[in-house]
């Protein structure tokens, strides 16, 4: 292990990462808890072309997770509300219960945990976008230019639970 430096450029201390992931931690036979049910909730994963046209019914709602700070690009599909994944566990009562969701990210490596998680507090959702934002932007759909900010964030509520 060894201490994360972003991390520590932003104030943190004693934080470490494990550097082989997930497949060196079984390796060397550290405990690890697998949650069994969440592993067979299904996640749907909804081609581009597909979500464009669902996102045309105000019966679905775009929800994007990427982390706040990502560098890569600031475009996001017109419409989607945005919410890091890191922040979602306290914010997710602020999703519209009687929508349902489509899920996204950058390259479709946090929309599948989001979408997990949301189908477990009972909310519909509908998938997560095939890609992410990569393959959406590759596919030229159209995007709209914006800073992620306070504005975008779902608002902080009590939970519902």
């Amino acid at each position: 292990m060894r201490a994360a430096g972003l991390a520590a450029q932003r104030g943190y201390h004693r934080v470490y990462t494990f550097i082989g992931g997930i497949p060196e931690w079984r390796r060397f036979n550290y405990p690890m808890t697998v949650d069994p049910e969440y592993q067979r909730i299904p996640v749907t994963r909804l081609e581009p072309h597909r979500v464009r046209e669902l996102l045309r019914d105000p019966a679905y709602f775009l929800l994007d997770v990427r982390p706040k700070d990502f560098q890569r690009d600031a475009s996001f599909i017109a419409g989607a509300r945005h919410c890091p994944l890191v922040h979602l566990g306290e914010r997710y009562p602020a999703l519209p219960a009687d929508r349902t969701l489509i899920i996204s990210d950058w390259a479709m490596k946090q929309s599948p945990a989001a979408a997990k998680f949301l189908t477990r507090k009972g909310y519909k959702v509908a998938g997560v976008l095939r890609g992410g934002m990569e393959r959406w932007q590759a596919e030229r759909l159209p995007v709209e230019q914006r800073t992620p900010g306070p504005g975008l964030d779902l608002p902080e509520t009590a939970d519902r639970d």
